[in-house]
This record gives structure tokens, sequence and C-alpha cells, in this order.
């Protein structure tokens, strides 16, 4: 790797033209950094609140840098912070689970400074008090003030003279499905948001919008690549403004194999002679046209110039002042006290040793051949993006009034601190429709937002799934879901592995835990024995199953003579039954002989992960499975049930619904477990130190049920479970589906509740 820092003044002197706002240095060290720090979420505030308490003794600790443990597939956290706990060192490594959690890290005084892209800045600035600063920037071009800089090109012999006489032109377009994170959205449809007018029509997605106005404006375009994210709706797209395939090299799959899709593919549509104008990069323009390169051009520069912002045409080789949007360069943030001292060690690394610590420092910092300039005085985040022309500005081009938002109800303070944030982030990439977070009291109260249209998402888990549908009318959009069985909820009937208990008619007149009522592990239960016959045609299924059972410990619902409780309904506190660990817990305690919970529990709880008394001497090798095939081990399960569902009013106009759902694939896309690059934002994993916030920490994507169940072995499944289930009944065996319940059982689940 060849890598440098610069130093040299005459590589400098270009620099500081635009190196604008100045802040004063500061002491390199103060005992605000060595503090311990307790941190809460909050709503409204991404970022959270702190308590920090000094610690004089941590006055001489190194500067910590946060590092996202995946880059380019390599494992830099592993491979170089080990170099910097063994050495004698001044930086020392925080590992963060994706670059805005370690933009957290530095706000709440858990680290010292990051590496980070542009549009980290972007959506951190809206939070920014002054305490952190950008110190220097990462450049592969030293020279070149800018990372990236965009232009259009026109072909001189099409006769464009005006902005206004583009309408009617060829377009070539540098396609979408990029997998790389220094081409966003905003990039790819900035220049026709500035020339195209934008469509509002309420029966049309925005994504939709935005293509019918570009496939009337020009008469035709090769924007190969997904348009949206979804492969059937792409080919409906595709098919209905088919004139936007129409100069492709194949503009019947119009994909990313494409000859005129990437980054040179406009250039070369444009010299092909099959389009008028190209929107492309500039450091793409002088290769293809071999203007300061030594590479043989592929087509005259001469033919051709660059069409401005204005209107001006220019000259290829004279760019300047003629770029429609710039994207700095990545850069270094650090806390603003102790700048200059970091500013100073990240100088110091030209001078590194192979394996020392400065040597994995610098290889912690950059990757590839790269230069680390410094800033002559540290900037805002603001400042320093306001450096680039048009990038504050881009996200703000030409929306739809009203704008249309996803709002998403969340239940708790963590939740809306990762809503506020997943938000902010998606609108510096550009996804579209923006996000907004409403928060309420708890689940109820948000599938009631979103019943009565204040709201118009909610991500549940599956517990509520089925009162979710029969009450308040919603149903799932996309469910979260993973190849790992772990990852899912799996529900069981577990028993002691000494219980005599060995088959479901084992079970009758015994004793019976559950999380809740009308639950996974409830619904999976009353499933079970009516497909064995074990239930008598007692109405409604509680009646049944108070009768097949002994005692039940249901919290949460409310005595009936029919209804025997083998444990208090207490609402917290040592006594608590409720939840999962709750109906363990009445099994362990002797107050069930059966617990019908998720498979995980039981290892949640044993050998050693619970420390509460009632489960300190607890092991997994206590408890097995009662199977449904009548046998028994450790780890069968009765059914399998996704970790998480984003629910809608199943209502919704189908525009509206395919809207919703266009935007969860989105944020999937940028923010999911699939990319090989470390993430912006973390959907799925830890927030906070906090497990299962928001989306469920295991899940590896979003799936809709209907290709769920499609695709995937869908036996034992608790989604297609509850579809088929039908609903009690003395007398008849009805076909209508569980969700559809008669009126007096809605009544009782009200008031259950």
């Amino acid at each position: 790797m060849a890598s440098s820092v610069l130093t040299d003044s005459s590589q400098l002197t270009a620099l500081k033209s635009y190196q604008t706002k100045l802040y004063p240095y500061t002491e390199p060290y103060d005992l605000q950094k060595h503090v311990f720090s307790s941190c809460q979420s909050a709503p409204k505030n991404p970022w959270g609140y702190c308590t920090t308490h000094h610690g004089a003794e941590y006055l001489n600790s190194p500067d910590r840098i946060c590092v996202v443990d995946k880059i380019n597939s390599t494992k830099k956290f592993s491979t170089y912070c080990p170099v910097l706990e063994s050495k004698s060192t001044m930086a020392e490594c925080v590992l963060g689970s994706s670059r805005m959690d370690c933009f957290r890290k530095i706000y709440k005084g858990q680290a010292d400074f990051g590496v980070f892209q542009p549009e980290d800045l972007l959506a951190a600035a809206s939070y920014d008090s002054g305490s952190v600063a950008v110190i220097n920037n990462i450049r592969t071009f030293p020279k070149q003030l800018f990372e990236t800089e965009l232009a259009a090109v026109v072909r001189k012999s099409a006769n464009i003279t005006f902005l206004n006489q583009l309408r009617g032109q060829r377009f070539c377009h540098p396609g979408y499905g990029y997998d790389t994170f220094d081409w966003t959205p905003i990039m790819t449809r900035y220049f026709e948001s500035r020339v195209v007018s934008q469509l509002c029509e309420s029966e049309l997605t925005l994504a939709e919008n935005r293509l019918k106005a570009s496939s009337e404006y020009f008469k035709m375009a090769c924007k190969a690549g997904p348009w949206v994210a979804d492969a059937d709706l792409d080919i409906k797209l595709k098919e209905k403004y088919h004139n936007l395939c129409g100069l492709c090299d194949d503009p019947d799959t119009c994909s990313t194999l494409d000859k005129y899709w990437d980054r040179r593919g406009p250039l070369f549509c444009l010299t092909d002679g099959v389009g008028d104008l190209a929107w492309s990069r500039i450091d793409d323009i002088d290769m293809h046209f071999g203007i300061s390169s030594r590479i043989e051009p592929m087509a005259s520069a001469k033919d051709y110039s660059l069409m401005c912002p204005d209107g001006r045409q220019e000259p290829l080789a004279s760019p300047q002042h003629c770029t429609w949007l710039s994207r700095p360069w990545p850069a270094i943030v650090a806390r603003k006290k102790h700048s200059q001292t970091i500013q100073k060690i990240v100088m110091s690394l030209n001078e590194a040793q192979s394996h020392t610590w400065q040597w994995a420092l610098l290889h912690l910092i950059e990757s590839f051949n790269q230069a680390i300039v410094p800033l002559d005085s540290i900037m805002s985040l603001e400042d320093y993006l306001h450096q680039a022309p048009g990038f504050m500005s881009a996200n703000t081009m030409a929306h739809c009034e009203p704008p249309r938002t996803v709002r998403l109800c969340v239940k708790s303070n963590a939740e809306s601190a990762k809503c506020e944030l997943m938000k902010e982030v998606a609108k510096a990439l550009g996804i579209e429709p923006g996000l907004s977070c409403t928060l309420r009291s708890s689940t109820e109260e948000c599938m009631k937002a979103v019943r009565y249209d204040s709201a118009d998402v909610v991500i549940t888990g599956p517990d509520v799934e089925n009162r979710a549908n029969s009450v308040f009318e919603l149903e799932p959009l996309v469910v979260e879901y993973s190849n790992k069985d772990s990852a899912l909820y799996r529900s069981a009937a577990i028993v002691h592995a000494s219980s005599a208990i060995k088959t479901f008619q084992d079970l009758q007149q015994k004793k019976a835990c559950f999380t809740g009522y009308d639950t996974v592990g409830w619904n999976t239960a009353v499933n079970m024995l009516k497909n064995k016959d074990m239930l008598t045609k007692s109405c409604p299924f509680y009646k049944a199953v108070g009768e097949f059972f002994s005692e039940v410990c249901v919290p949460g619902m409310n005595v009936s003579s029919d209804f025997k409780m083998s444990c208090p309904d207490s609402s917290g506190g040592e006594n608590s039954f409720r939840g999962e660990e709750g109906a363990f817990k009445c099994l362990v305690t002797g107050m069930g002989d059966v617990a019908f919970i998720n498979l995980d529990t039981v290892k949640q709880n044993t050998d050693g992960n619970n420390n509460e008394t009632w489960a300190v001497n607890l092991r997994s090798t206590d408890f097995r499975s009662i199977c449904a095939e009548n046998n028994s081990n450790s780890d069968c399960y009765l059914s399998w049930a996704t970790p998480g569902q984003v629910l809608v009013q199943s209502n919704i106009s189908s525009m509206r619904r395919e809207e919703l759902y266009l935007t969860f694939l989105n944020l999937e896309n940028y923010f999911g477990k699939q990319l090989k690059q470390p993430s912006m934002f973390q959907m799925f994993g830890k927030f906070d130190d906090r497990s299962n916030v928001l989306f469920t920490d295991a899940s590896d994507r979003l799936e809709t049920l209907a290709s769920l169940h499609r695709e995937k072995d869908v036996k034992h499944n608790y989604e297609k479970m509850l579809a088929g289930l039908s609903p009690c009944s003395a007398t008849i065996n009805s076909v209508i589906p569980l969700m559809t319940i008669l009126p007096t059982f809605l009544t009782f689940l009200s008031s259950s509740r």
C-alpha cells in the first residue's frame, strides 16, 4: 500500500483558498476526554444524552479512533487494532457497528475521532452543537479538490445552445444499481431534478412520477439498471416508460450488464452517436476524451462541450464553474477539544514504520493509495460540506407539496432515537419518500395510530400479529427474515428433561404456562391441540384450552370461571410471569408442567446466561421439547414465525402500499446486512448497546409474506398457520380464518387487554 500524508507547502497552497471558517485550537488534553459516560437515547435526539464522570487517572490515556469492522471485505479492527493494544501507543480502537454509530460515540465522548463519508457529515450536521470538527480529508488524487464533480456534456452537432432546448433530446444516463457509497440516489437524479419539472400525480408513487416526467421530457434515454428495488415492479415500469431504455445497447433488458451502464457508459452512449447529452463525472470526461491524461481518447473533445447550470457552454478542458454538483472527499472528524492533538498524530503517520502502532493507525484511517490532507484550520461539518458546490442543497430539489412521508410509529425513546437517525441518513442519501417518527406509549397505541391514520407503519413482533389484524385491521407489508433458524421465533412446548410428559396426549390435565393470550405460543398450542382433535367443542378457544389443562398461567388475561389460573397476574417485579422469561420462570418454579415459549428462551436463561435467583443454577440440558410428531428432543419446535413485521392498514391504496414497500426495500438496500462495505447506518443490529431496537438484531433482510411462502419451506410457518386456522365452532367446521373471528370474540380480546 503506497499511502501518504501531504505536508509540502507547495502542495497545500492550492487548498487554502477554500478552507474558510476558523475555529481556535484548544489545549491538547483536558479532562473532558477522559471520562466515564453513562448514555441513554432520547426522543427527537438520535445522539442521546450522556452523564459524564471525570477521572483524572485517565488523563494520559490514548486518543480513541472508532472503527467499523468491515471495509472492502477485510477486517480492519481485528487486523490492526491488536497492534495498537500491544504497543506503547498514542491511539486505541473503539468498535462501531456503523459509521453513524461511530459518530454517535464521538458525540458522547466514547471515542475521539474517526473517518466519515460526506453523507455521514450531512446527516450529523443537523444535530451538531459545535463539539466536533473536520481536521483532515482523505484523497485518492491529492490535487483534486473534490472526490466527485458532475457535469453535463452535449454533442455540438445536436445544436443545443440553451437549457430549454434539452426537451426532446436523447439523454445518456449512468443508470441505477451501484453498490458503492460514492454514487447516491441524489447524484443519480440531480441533473433531471434541475431541468425536468417534477410531476406530483397523486395516483403515482414518487419514483414513478420522476420516471414519467423524464419519459415525457426526453425523446429517448438509456437509464439502465434497476429503477426500483422490486424486480417485478421494475419490469412493469420499464414496459410503461420504455423510451427511457430506448438508447440502451439492449433496450429489452435495460440492465446493469448493458454497454452504456456504469460511470463511463453515458460517455460511450454519447460518442457512439446514440445520444445528444450525457450526465457524467468530470474525471471520467477527462479520461474519455484524453484531455489531461496520456490515455488515447475515445473521441475528439472539439466535437463536444460542457453545458453549464446557467446555460453557458464551455470547452471540455475548462470545467471550472461549469459543474452541476460536487461531492467532498471523506474526512477525519474529531472532538473539537482534542482536534489539534489528533491532527498532529495523524500528520506524523507519514513516517510510520511497518508493524508499528503508527503503521496500524494509518491502515485504520485510509485504504488503497490515498493521501491524508490536513486542513489549515479545523472546520465545522457544515462549513466543510459547503465548500462543495450544490452538495448541501442537493436533496432539497423539486419536491411535491405537501411532501409525502412515511410516518413510522415508535414505542420507546430508544426506538425514537434510532428512527430519527434513520430519517436523517435516508435524507442524506436521497431515499424517498422521507421518514417521520411518531412516539406512542406502547405497541397497542401505535397499532391504534396506524389504524386511525395518525401513522403509516408500526414494526412489531409476532406475538401481536393476530390481534393487529383481528382488532386493528393491520397486515404485514414486509416481514423480517433470516436463513438462520436461531433468528426466527420458534415456538416450542418445553418441559423438564425428567418429566414423564412425552407426547401431547400426556399434557391433558397438566398445568401450562403461556407468554400471554393470543400470542404465538397460545395460537400454536391451540392449533396443535385442535389438529389432534384434543380440544372439546367448547367455545371460544380459551374455554376449550381451560378444559384441556388443569391450570394455566396466561398473564394479562382476565380470570373467568372457565379458566383456573396457576400464577398471579402481577405486572412487574420478581413475581412477574409476563413474557418469554416469565413463562419459562413459571415452568422452572413449578407453577406449570409445560411452557409454550420461544426455543431460544431456554438458552437465554440457562448455562449462566441469567443471574437471577430462580435461573442461576439452570442448565439447558435440564429441559427438552415435545415434538409435533410425538417424539421428544431438545430443540424441536411446533411453529416458526418471522421475528418482526412491518404492519400497515389492510385497506390502503395499491399506490400507497407500493410506495411504502419500495421505501423499506430502499432502506434495506442501503442499511441492511448484505453490504460488503461498512454501512452508514445499521437497520439490523444493536443500537446504543440495546438489542432489538425497532428491528430484530438477528434478522438479515425484509421479505413479503407472499414471496416467503412461495420460495421457502413453510412447514410449520406461524403466519401461514394463522391464515388457515378456523374460528371456534361448537357445531360446524368453518373455513373462515381465525383473523375474522366473531364480534363477541373481538369484544373478549379487547376486554382481556
